[in-house]
């Protein structure tokens, strides 16, 4: 967290419910004391969460809009992955900005990060697998409309990024091919795809989907039937 550009430190429980707050939103204290210490009984859980609150407004005051009955974050907080969510689903509906300045949409999009590193609680791994597949859709969405606009290198930044998030998405290998087609780099075009497909055979034992195959055929000689 931070605020006024300092970085606000806290307790591992403050950055927990933070964190919870963040990806949840406004809930009830039950239900939140229930989800960050499921460990507990009920009495004890909310008592935790009690103490919490009181941590984090002890540090940042302003940070929280508790009510008798619910908590969350203040209005005026912004959060990263709230932002970037936002971000993907524009893209995804077709109406986001248009990724004129290599620096703006591309950037945010195609800095890989997984959400809460080295943090297990069940609701973290539920958020971060939802994040992680929104975040490849939209870096496939970003990479086919930098295609359109005739910026193959922005597009296979994108695309490449998509592939290190999820590296058995077919769709996404797709894309970093006719990047590569698109610049005219056919060789290293069959040289991610046969990578690929090496991975994918000995992993999980499939071929590339027939659309993948049928884009990289012409390009191929006496690898692919």
């Amino acid at each position: 967290m931070r605020r006024s550009g300092s970085v606000v430190r806290l307790a591992p429980s403050g950055q927990r419910l933070l964190a919870f707050l963040a990806l949840h939103q406004r809930h009830p204290r039950g239900y939140v004391a229930s989800m960050l210490w499921p460990e507990q009984s009920q009495e004890h859980a909310l008592a935790s969460l009690r103490t919490t609150l009181w941590r984090v407004r002890s540090r940042a005051s302003e940070v929280l809009s508790p009510t008798r009955h619910d908590v969350a974050l203040h209005a005026s907080v912004t959060v990263d992955i709230q932002q970037l969510a936002e971000l993907a689903q524009q893209l995804l509906e077709g109406r986001g900005p248009k990724p004129t300045d290599p620096h703006g949409v591309l950037e945010v999009l195609a800095s890989p990060g997984e959400l809460l590193p080295g943090w297990y609680d069940d609701w973290v791994l539920m958020e971060r697998e939802r994040v992680r597949l929104q975040h490849v859709r939209a870096l496939e969405s970003l990479s086919e409309q930098l295609l359109s606009e005739q910026r193959p290198s922005d597009a296979l930044r994108a695309a490449l990024t998509a592939t290190a998030l999820e590296p058995f998405r077919d769709s996404a290998h797709a894309v970093v091919v006719r990047a590569y087609l698109s610049e005219g780099n056919t060789a290293e075009a069959i040289r991610h795809f046969r990578h690929y497909r090496s991975q994918l055979l000995e992993e999980l034992g499939v071929e590339p989907s027939p659309a993948l195959l049928e884009l990289i055929h012409p390009h191929l000689t006496g690898i692919v039937g």
